[in-house]
């Protein structure tokens, strides 16, 4: 489905962390896009793509721009497990429940961890917590919202749109302790 955005224009661009190469989308609004540090700017770039839908080709702008101070400093903060400002975000693509579950997810606090039932509840369906999952799974900005901090019922550290290494990871910088069990799953603890 090829998508129209109404008087915005997206633009893209990398730029390098300690991790490697990060790719971010962005409109006068905020971020609508980023992809966690890659070992190439091609992938980064290549990955980019999957985290949106099908643009116009006008709404894009072809150039690759310096990417804003804003994101730059919020993401190199979060992978050196450093708590940062959540810059302003712009999910216009999404529908209203998925950007109310991204909300609810921002509130979990640096360093602690929630259920998927908790981020349902607090995105107002108490119910819908495998529908919470599947929009954290479908977060474009996952490092600035962060749902690595979601964790399945019985403190399991289920599942993550960027992969189960960088859940770990990224916790681990958030000094969030967890163990793993003799069948190879881990537990928040």
């Amino acid at each position: 489905m090829m998508m129209k955005m109404k008087g915005r224009s997206l633009k893209k661009g990398l730029f390098k962390t300690p991790l490697g190469w990060c790719a971010a989308a962005w409109t006068s609004q905020g971020v609508s896009a980023l992809v966690l540090p890659q070992k190439t700017k091609k992938i980064s770039l290549k990955k980019l793509g999957g985290h949106l839908p099908t643009l116009a080709a006008g709404n894009w702008d072809k150039a690759i721009w310096p990417v804003p101070a804003f994101i730059q400093i919020g993401v190199k903060k979060a992978l050196a497990g450093k708590k940062f400002k959540t810059p302003p975000i712009d999910l216009f693509f999404m529908t209203e429940f998925q950007r109310k579950v991204l909300r609810a997810a921002s509130l979990i606090p640096w360093g602690q961890t929630r259920t998927y039932g908790w981020v349902a509840l607090k995105a107002g369906s108490r119910r819908a917590f495998r529908a919470a999952g599947q929009a954290l799974n479908r977060n474009p900005v996952s490092l600035l919202v962060p749902c690595h901090r979601v964790i399945a019922g019985g403190s399991r550290l289920g599942g993550y749109g960027g992969g189960t290494e960088w859940k770990i990871k990224l916790l681990k910088l958030e000094k969030v302790r967890f163990q793993q069990s003799s069948d190879g799953s881990y537990k928040v603890r």
